[in-house]
């Protein structure tokens, strides 16, 4: 389909497709139908209007973003697909005029990505390999967001083996599992009920006041957790677990072999502690280290921080 950006000056446009070609062109672009991140070298006030085969996107043109280098937007060959994705994701009265919808939106970037090794399955590769461009999510629906990060660093050095003395048998993969009780069923467990003060602590830093679950799971190396979406549906206690909400902090092994992808979000950075929405979206991992990764996982009741 062909894209046709008018400007008020000459301007010149890069176009990366999810897989990272690149297509340089100016005055019309022929984009195959899929999503594509746009860099315009001009600021937005400077850009008249975007046509999808010779369709206007109109106000849709303010869901870009400006930086130092000029106008930063996605777009998608197929008119239809694009319009559907903006009307799902951004609030009407935030696209009339111009403004930086970071502010309300945490904004997700889900690209191509190739996952190599025979123990992989071939659904973890298609998931992995077919990334569904951006998405918007709106920061005053909690339960609909897809991670928080976690802004301090986090002694990794915690003895669980106080706490967390539950083998946990049932881990859906290729896990070992320790939890603090057999599932996560009410009542909670108190903060101060923990037995190991660092481990206490620790969780306190998090904001945590009550525990509902809390497990220590290790993968060895070329290790995959299948494509899924963990279930609480029957669980007493669910509504502990709507949002953001599990605590995903890597302990060992090399967090830049670990892949994490939430659909409809792309690859989460586990580098540093991070609270996930294991709940709602449908997930996989592929970690390829040399030596085994562990993670310790919590839900419960906490004031974010």
């Amino acid at each position: 389909m062909q894209i046709q950006i008018f400007t008020k000056v000459d301007a010149s446009f890069e176009c990366i497709g999810l897989d990272g070609n690149t297509i340089s062109q100016s005055g019309i672009i022929n984009m195959p139908q899929s999503w594509h991140k746009c860099y315009i070298n001009l600021h937005r006030n400077d850009i008249t209007d975007i046509k999808i085969g010779g369709e206007s996107i109109r106000h849709c043109l303010n869901s870009g973003n400006n930086t130092i280098a000029g106008y930063e937007i996605w777009l998608h060959g197929d008119p239809a697909q694009y319009f559907s994705r903006i009307s799902e994701c951004i609030a009407q009265d935030d696209l009339l005029t111009f403004k930086s919808l970071k502010d309300k939106y945490l904004i997700t970037e889900s690209w191509n990505v190739e996952v190599q090794g025979d123990f992989i399955p071939h659904s973890v590769k298609q998931f992995f390999a077919n990334g569904e461009g951006p998405h918007w999510y709106h920061k005053d629906n909690f339960h609909a967001l897809p991670y928080m990060k976690h802004k301090d660093n986090v002694d990794t050095d915690i003895d669980l083996s106080e706490d967390l003395q539950f083998l946990d048998s049932k881990f859906y993969g290729q896990g070992q599992c320790r939890s603090l009780k057999p599932q996560p069923v009410l009542p909670t467990i108190k903060l101060e009920q923990i037995k190991n003060k660092k481990l206490r602590d620790t969780m306190g830093s998090f904001g945590f006041t009550e525990i509902l679950q809390m497990q220590y799971v290790e993968l060895q190396p070329n290790s995959v957790l299948p494509i899924h979406m963990d279930d609480f549906t029957y669980e007493d206690g669910k509504s502990i677990i709507d949002g953001p909400t599990q605590l995903y902090f890597v302990l060992s092994g090399d967090s830049e072999e670990l892949k994490l992808k939430f659909k409809n979000v792309g690859l989460l950075d586990v580098s540093k502690p991070i609270f996930i929405n294991n709940r709602r979206f449908v997930h996989s991992l592929v970690y390829t280290g040399n030596v085994p990764r562990g993670v310790l996982l919590a839900y419960g009741i906490r004031q974010p921080k």
